[in-house]
């Protein structure tokens, strides 16, 4: 599998899909190990988790998601990207959804097109 590791500045590749804020807990398993973390943001390719849990890139979840609105929904996802953290940033893990139904998705699109911080 190719590392998603990235060399100081080196530009990141744009997102298929835009991102917003999503503070919301994200209950998630690794195999049979059930998790929870807080989400920081979401699309709709994929969500970040604030989280210390050592997942390594490569891994897939089962995550439950429950956007504030009350949709809610099961993906699967894939670890794409690992954050240790530090001062400038929380750690994490950047989660590749799978096999998100196209409603859900929409769902996504439609919390994201609503809450979205736009530039100035």
């Amino acid at each position: 599998m190719p590392s998603r590791t990235r060399t100081e500045g080196q530009p990141q590749p744009a997102r298929e899909y835009p991102r917003a804020p999503f503070g919301v807990e994200v209950r998630f398993y690794e195999w049979d190990k059930a998790h929870v973390a807080r989400g920081h943001e979401i699309g709709g390719g994929g969500l970040f988790l604030e989280t210390t849990a050592p997942i390594p890139e490569g891994t897939r979840l089962t995550l439950r998601v429950t956007l504030p609105a009350g949709a809610a929904f099961t993906v699967l996802g894939e670890v794409v990207r690992t954050v240790r953290g530090g001062p400038m940033r929380k750690p994490g893990l950047g989660v590749r959804f799978l096999d998100l139904a196209a409603r859900d998705r929409d769902a996504i699109l439609d919390y994201v097109a609503r809450h979205s911080v736009r530039a100035a």
